[in-house]
């Protein structure tokens, strides 16, 4: 295949679903990771949807995950739960973990989910606009593999540990605010050496302790925290919320999906819901997210800004582009899905 296609987002999902349901995963089970993997993928987030799966079969295959898990759910409080993941798929764990979030919130305005014995989840922001859509506040904060040195260490001990936090904003689409704490992502540093480009300044340090814009070298090395002091101390915040609170790993003992053959990965991930009608009714809230939008897009513009965005604003276009013409997908990655398995993708345009 040469070059960038577009593929329709059903298509997508269906590929994904085949994959995974040729390696043991349940149907039903596959049709939610697909959900959350093309979700990624509609909003601009190419690196945490389909080209997430060569790993996921990989570890499927080789036992690292469970293909069928056994999900185990606890209640200290009525309005709190926790959730053992039992190994298994991680966008099924947050799925699962954000709608026990969402039900709980409907009855007491306010809930929480601890999610352990997961794996790496995706993109963060797909769950929390999953509250979102449904009249929540959502908060997810999930930790991963320790690829990134604290402020001031040359060792890696945070993982890239993500963070999203959306809001309904009634008219508008959803405020998402989605990310890494870390500068930058592995995945997006494996992309820049796939593809032959630097990373940017300030995003990893070699394996001498000197920084680096060569992909290779930040692979060896670590990545660095985003805004110095501020942003490490936020990452070992995320670690603590969704690792030593919910009984995960966390302080550098998460692994990696890929490299996690001597244990479970033990990923972490912590969810939070509260009604937007909490403190106001919904309608007021909704007019003020409104107002606040509005007053947003009305100040002046720096020079060479076309447009004041908030957050989530671009990814929306994104979704409502791609909604339309199609996922673009290079010849690389639908050349690996077809090889996974993918017996139904198909390269033509929507219709």
């Amino acid at each position: 295949m040469n070059g960038t296609k577009r593929i329709r987002a059903d298509v997508a999902r269906t590929a994904a679903i085949d994959i995974l349901v040729q390696r043991g995963v349940p149907a039903v089970d596959a049709g939610k990771v697909a959900d959350a993997l093309v979700a990624a993928d509609l909003r601009g987030i190419d690196t945490h949807g389909l080209a997430c799966l060569k790993d996921y079969a990989e570890a499927l295959a080789e036992g690292r995950i469970k293909a069928k898990p056994e999900f185990a759910i606890e209640h200290r409080f009525p309005w709190a739960a926790t959730l053992d993941a039992d190994n298994g798929l991680g966008p099924l764990a947050a799925t699962e973990g954000m709608e026990i979030t969402i039900a709980a919130a409907e009855v007491f305005g306010i809930a929480a989910t601890g999610i352990r014995r997961s794996n790496h989840f995706g993109a963060a922001g797909v769950y929390a606009e999953m509250a979102a859509r449904q009249g929540c506040i959502g908060l997810v904060a999930a930790n991963a593999s320790a690829v990134a040195a604290p402020f001031g260490a040359n060792a890696p001990f945070l993982g890239t540990n993500p963070l999203a936090i959306a809001i309904p904003a009634g008219e508008h689409p959803p405020l998402v605010l989605d990310m890494a704490t870390s500068e930058g992502s592995r995945k997006k540093v494996r992309k820049a050496l796939q593809e032959g480009r630097e990373i940017p300044a300030g995003w990893a340090l070699g394996p001498d302790g000197r920084p680096t814009t060569d992909p290779a070298q930040a692979l060896e090395g670590v990545m660095l925290p985003f805004g110095g002091i501020k942003g490490s101390g936020l990452s070992l915040i995320v670690d603590m919320l969704a690792g030593a609170a919910t009984g995960a790993e966390f302080g550098g003992r998460v692994l990696s999906v890929m490299t996690n053959r001597e244990r479970e990965s033990g990923n972490g991930h912590f969810m939070l819901a509260f009604k937007c009608s909490a403190f106001l009714d919904e309608a007021r809230f909704l007019k003020n997210m409104a107002e606040e939008i509005a007053r947003l897009r009305a100040l002046p513009r720096a020079n060479g800004v076309d447009a004041i965005r908030y957050p989530g604003e671009r990814a929306a276009r994104e979704r409502a582009d791609r909604l339309a013409n199609g996922i673009p997908m290079s010849a690389a990655l639908l050349d690996t899905l077809a090889e996974l398995g993918a017996r139904r993708i198909r390269v033509d345009s929507p219709s």
